[in-house]
């Protein structure tokens, strides 16, 4: 008996990422009518779709947790009218979901076909139940653009034993469509073919620079490729195991000394946070509590669906936020903001210091006449504010005033603000 693990993904778009590399190759026409044979160039599109597990549903079967999905795809010959429409079909499977959390696990589709230059417009999408997502772009093919191929960036390169499908030549490549690295990785490959060399003694010249978003050179090395034959293709990894988070540039640049002339092709990369393994453990403390950044109708729906829904939720939220970060600030707020046996995190300041983060600037209680109550107004550099007064004198605080969209100002309590706060506020605030 199969069971669906219904899960509440709110947003019901599925992320991912498409990755087009376009090769060159040459065909031989032969007419055997004039008996005449003759070269022409042809392109190789190969898209490469890297789907993060989590945008998927799942379903348990006896055989294991399983996905299916559906990928139909449009190419588009901007120049004539000319249209290819097909569908594919794939079957993935999970160790499990913890496992799949720990490893950052994404599934792969590669296919490609044979096109001459033009201007073309493609659309892929990935169907999953109720699910969609469409990725919509234009490319464009000049055989002037094309003396080596596009770049592959991957995450791994080894000798292909077993005929798999991500192969060239000898190797099996595995790209990385999104071009995020975790700090996890310590290698960035490459993949890259040139073309129309004349083959000599003299070797090519390839350099391979890393700029950061600075505009700083952070890595630069060099390579000679002997010229075997008249098209070639290179593989390289290089260390980016020291890089910082951030975006990069890659530039490959190739010198033939034969013809003193120099192509180029560049990439851009990330290095993204590494997301903890950990996250992956309903035992750790806050990892439930996600109140505070939900839709109250949201939340109420989350809080419906079986255990086993709750648990693909919760591995996707977290895959996208900073847990560590937000365990912090509750943290904070049960050390700082605790009001009598309420926890720090469920009172009122508690409850904004946790979705917004510390304050930028706080103003506290500065007693007028004897009416005044203890306030506090925390300001924020995004121009959020938010206003809290000790009513009753006993260090229990409470949400008077917000400009916040996400939060609500209570009128019937400004009386209990200090003339001073009143004037600093937006005009007809108190009207």
């Amino acid at each position: 008996m199969i069971l669906l693990l219904t899960s509440l993904f709110l947003n019901q778009t599925i992320d991912f990422y498409v990755d087009p590399v376009v090769y060159l190759s040459t065909v031989t026409i032969e007419d055997t009518i004039t008996k005449t044979v003759k070269q022409k160039d042809i392109f190789y599109i190969e898209f490469n779709c890297e789907i993060p597990y989590h945008e998927l549903y799942y379903e348990e079967s006896d055989s294991g947790i399983i996905t299916r999905a559906t990928i139909p795809f449009e190419i588009v010959n901007l120049d004539q009218a000319d249209t290819l429409v097909d569908t594919l079909y794939r079957l993935f499977t999970l160790p499990s979901f913890s496992e799949a959390a720990r490893q950052q696990m994404s599934f792969l589709i590669q296919f490609g076909l044979h096109m001459l230059e033009g201007n073309f417009k493609y659309s892929i999408s990935i169907m999953s139940k109720d699910k969609k997502g469409t990725v919509e772009k234009s490319l464009t093919i000049n055989r002037i653009d094309y003396p080596m191929s596009d770049i592959l960036l991957a995450k791994e390169i080894v000798t292909d034993t077993v005929g798999d499908y991500l192969k060239k030549g000898n190797l099996k490549i595995v790209p990385l469509p999104s071009h995020k690295f975790s700090e996890r990785y310590t290698t960035l490959y490459l993949y890259y073919e040139i073309y129309d060399l004349t083959v000599d003694a003299n070797e090519l010249r390839v350099t391979y620079e890393i700029v950061n978003a600075q505009g700083e050179k952070v890595r630069q090395i060099s390579q000679q490729v002997t010229k075997k034959y008249t098209s070639q293709a290179v593989n390289v990894g290089l260390n980016i195991a020291q890089f910082e988070r951030g975006e990069y540039q890659l530039s490959i640049k190739i010198y033939d000394p034969s013809t003193e002339s120099t192509i180029r092709k560049d990439l851009s990369f990330e290095i993204t946070k590494q997301v903890s393994e950990d996250i992956s453990y309903e035992d750790l403390p806050y990892y439930y509590k996600i109140a505070y950044f939900l839709k109250p109708g949201d939340y109420k729906k989350f809080q419906e669906i079986p255990e086993k829904g709750k648990k693909i939720f919760l591995e996707k939220f977290w895959s996208q936020h900073d847990y560590y970060k937000t365990a912090a600030r509750f943290v904070y707020a049960d050390e700082h903001f605790k009001e009598g046996y309420k926890p720090g995190h469920e009172t009122d300041r508690g409850r904004i210091y946790v979705k917004f983060g510390p304050y930028d600037e706080i103003t506290t209680s500065v007693i007028e006449v004897w009416e005044s109550k203890p306030y506090e107004m925390w300001e924020y550099s995004n121009g959020l504010r938010f206003v809290f007064v000790d009513i009753r004198s006993t260090a229990e605080f409470t949400l008077v005033w917000t400009n916040s969209t996400e939060e609500q100002s209570q009128p019937t309590l400004f009386d209990y603000l200090p003339e001073s706060v009143k004037r600093e506020l937006p005009a007809g605030t108190f009207d």
